[in-house]
């Protein structure tokens, strides 16, 4: 059963059509790639700075492989070179690369308040995605959410 259920405001049908796995981890994953790129639907980053250098990808890249080289097998497989071959990207590579790497690889070249607000999206997920949920978390959740959605869409 979807978590997303649980909320008294929530409609299955109209706002989460393919479900989790590609409302999040294939279709935001690819467009958060591509707005950090600068490569969305032909938008530039305006007045804002979330814009990450090609040569900060290429050492993102290797960061990830370093990282990948070091995790048990049966936590992540090969993850494709993000700089060059993103679209090989399956949606388990996306959950793993999203909500473990991330946080970690984007620190320094994210700048604050895109960080900050990549870092509410994590921990929207990691609660969505976790063994259990209190109806505490649960309500906290929605918020955070329709918060994290109103902020992105700016």
């Amino acid at each position: 059963m979807c978590i997303f259920l649980l909320l008294p405001y929530f409609d299955m049908v109209h706002l989460v059509l393919h479900g989790f796995m590609h409302a999040v981890y294939i279709n935001l994953f690819k467009s958060l790639i591509g707005l950090w790129c600068g490569d969305y639907k032909g938008l530039d980053s305006g007045t804002s700075d979330y814009v990450i250098p090609g040569q900060i990808w290429c050492q993102i890249r290797i960061e990830t492989r370093q990282a990948v080289r070091t995790i048990l097998a049966e936590f992540v497989q090969s993850i494709p070179n993000i700089d060059t071959d993103f679209s090989s990207f399956t949606a388990e590579d996306n959950t793993f690369w999203l909500t473990w790497l991330v946080p970690y690889l984007l620190t320094d070249h994210l700048p604050e308040p895109y960080y900050l607000h990549l870092l509410d999206l994590i921990n929207v997920i990691k609660v969505c995605t976790g063994f259990g949920m209190t109806r505490e978390e649960i309500g906290d959740m929605g918020t955070d959410l329709y918060k994290w959605c109103l902020i992105y869409e700016e």
